[in-house]
């Protein structure tokens, strides 16, 4: 696909990912609408226009939508990048924190697809940026990965319910403290070039996917790297709140 004129919708344009993708989309001569909590931080440029939303908020995702295609007359990508990330936060009861996390990654993003879906009958390409993170159990990720596996879930039971009307692509991203937001940047420009149902960031996530489904025993020692990184951040996070004595 050639993306001179093409429209393209990204959300949360001011994330590492989204400055690199928006700079890459730009140059090709796209026409891109973006929607962001702090629009006011990116550049102004002639193929580009910019909403401020909350991507957590469904309601504001819809007005992101009708005003792109007011903007655009028609919207031929739409690219969900936004996504509240957690850390070693599970063991923290916090009503608040949950509902923003899955509002973010799971529900805004669901309500969004089936508004596209609905709006535009054919011919739209959805693009979203996965983790592998979701794939098996993560100590220090149990929030973070459950609600991109949830999306994900949804994700491969939609795109084979509504058919042959729309493209759907998905990009995994490595492990968040391990993506290279340049590189993420160009899986997903390779996707809107070229559509494919799902394509990994490093070639090495591919490797390891496979070596951990054939050999379920290194799966432990998984868990033992991801736990010893646990741990470490508790250590560094209970030295942080110890104020220094004074003599």
């Amino acid at each position: 696909m050639k993306l001179a004129s093409k429209k393209i919708v990204l959300t949360n344009g001011t994330s590492p990912l989204g400055k690199e993708l928006l700079s890459l989309l730009l140059s090709e001569g796209a026409l891109v609408v973006v929607g962001d909590s702090t629009p006011e931080e990116i550049p102004n440029h002639a193929n580009l226009q910019k909403y401020k939303i909350d991507a957590s908020k469904p309601d504001q995702m819809e007005r992101l939508i009708e005003s792109a295609i007011e903007t655009l007359d028609k919207i031929d990508v739409f690219v969900i990048n936004s996504e509240q990330f957690s850390y070693a936060e599970d063991e923290k009861e916090n009503w608040s924190g949950l509902k923003h996390l899955f509002q973010t990654n799971l529900l805004a993003p669901i309500f969004t697809i089936q508004k596209l879906t609905n709006l535009i009958s054919v011919g739209l390409h959805i693009i979203s940026v996965s983790s592998s993170i979701s794939a098996y159990p993560t100590l220090g990720y149990g929030l973070y990965g459950s609600s991109k596996l949830a999306f994900d879930y949804f994700w491969d039971s939609y795109r084979k319910q509504v058919g042959k009307h729309f493209q759907f692509s998905r990009v995994v991203a490595n492990s968040p403290k391990e993506t290279d937001p340049k590189h993420l940047a160009k899986m997903v420009f390779r996707s809107i070039q070229r559509p494919k149902q799902s394509r990994e960031e490093t070639w090495k996530q591919w490797m390891n996917h496979y070596f951990l489904r054939f050999f379920p025993f290194s799966q432990f020692f998984r868990s033992l790297y991801y736990g010893f990184r646990f741990k470490m951040q508790k250590k560094k996070k209970l030295s942080e709140t110890i104020l220094p004595s004074s003599d």
